[in-house]
């Protein structure tokens, strides 16, 4: 979707083409989201705050596998709405079947431990 989405916007604004953050300090503006809206967040608006922060198609591509295993543990949630991932399994294996399994970044996998560098 993100792809779509980058394309999307470069199409809307050509003279402003998307150009995604590259670098050691990257600025990421962190979306907050009260309790009783978190039912109204959208993929659109997912993919806004995609836009807005620059995040390399790169990086989602990589986060594919840790999303597919996320879903899959919460497929077995009790709480959760069947019908969700039904839609969200449908519409996984349509864009799997026009896109391909998305590249990870290889330098990537793996763990690694957080360091006194790293700052949140």
């Amino acid at each position: 979707m993100y792809w779509e989405a980058v394309a999307s916007y470069n199409a809307a604004f050509p003279d402003q083409p998307m150009v995604a953050q590259y670098g050691s300090h990257l600025n990421i503006i962190q979306v907050h989201v009260p309790d009783k809206m978190a039912q109204n967040f959208s993929d659109d608006n997912a993919l806004c705050v995609l836009l807005h922060n620059r995040i390399l198609l790169d990086w989602v591509d990589h986060a594919y596998t840790y999303g597919v295993v996320y879903l899959e543990q919460q497929f077995h949630n009790p709480m959760m709405s069947l019908d969700i991932f039904y839609e969200i399994d449908d519409e996984h294996h349509q864009r799997l079947l026009c896109y391909g399994t998305p590249p990870t970044i290889p330098q990537w996998d793996g763990w690694r431990e957080i360091s006194e560098d790293d700052h949140y």
